[in-house]
């Protein structure tokens, strides 16, 4: 049974004398997800928050609202995504069941040699936090003699070359003003089809948008919230050091979430 916005659609479509291919064709969206929509396959439809996106853009460029449509989508992969979960929990469970008959042993087996893992992985984590941290101390003690040389030598500077205009106070005033921070360069490269989102701390979008097989690069100040729409597909380089986003997506949802700060 068709829907009203089902009927809606394709009478606005045809009514403007387009074909799908021309429709596909202006807005960018490919045509068998149009086919799909029409036909009210949301079974064939990508992931969320692509059909999401491309069914506000398709009702947009046809002049009608979108929210009975996406209402029914939700609905229907909300109802999907449930048979499909439980049919893989029965499957996995039967699995498990089978190789736990066959190798008794093997389980208890795994956990003693991941908890002697784990035990090493946290010593050697310990020694190279102790050297990482020596290091850090050292750099920032040789940072700090540093600029304590530099305000000594801009001090006799301006006394010897003002000595009437600028006393050793109003120097120290000049010198203790905070120097202006410098933004971090941030370089995305989307090789699919990615929906990129980057804030800054007080909510301003750096980047709010759906990229497809294109690199962008922009400004800003940490720290950085970053919202990645297909982590696979996306390389982040802050200051030409690339982030690996690959150990903090999430594996059962298509999507990355963190915070550089």
């Amino acid at each position: 049974m068709n829907s009203e916005w089902e009927s809606q659609l394709k009478r606005m479509r045809s009514s403007r004398g387009l074909t799908l291919e021309q429709c596909s064709n202006i807005t960018k969206i490919p045509i068998s997800f149009l086919i799909a929509l029409e036909n009210r396959d949301f079974s064939s439809l990508p992931a969320k928050i692509y059909s999401e996106f491309h069914i506000k853009k398709y009702f947009s460029f046809l002049g009608i609202n979108p929210s009975e449509c996406l209402q029914e989508y939700k609905s229907s992969i909300s109802e999907l995504n449930f048979d499909e979960k439980d049919e893989d929990k029965k499957q996995e469970k039967n699995e498990y069941l089978s190789f736990l008959i066959k190798f008794p042993y093997l389980v208890p087996g795994i956990f003693i040699l991941s908890v002697f893992s784990l035990i090493l992985i946290i010593n050697f984590q310990k020694t190279e936090n102790f050297y990482d941290e020596k290091e850090f101390s050292k750099a920032i003690e040789i940072e700090t003699k540093k600029e304590e040389i530099a305000i000594e030598s801009q001090k006799e500077k301006y006394s010897s070359e003002n000595p009437l205009i600028l006393n050793l106070e109003e120097i120290d005033n000049v010198l203790e003003k905070p120097l202006k921070k410098v933004p971090d360069r941030i370089k995305i490269i989307v090789s699919e089809e990615s929906w990129i989102i980057i804030e800054e701390e007080n909510d301003k979008n750096l980047i709010y948008e759906l990229m497809q097989n294109e690199e962008r690069e922009v400004l800003g100040y940490k720290p950085l919230i970053f919202k990645i729409g297909n982590p696979e597909a996306t390389k982040i380089f802050i200051n030409n050091k690339i982030i690996n986003i690959s150990r903090i997506s999430k594996k059962d949802a298509n999507y990355s979430y963190f915070e550089i700060k």
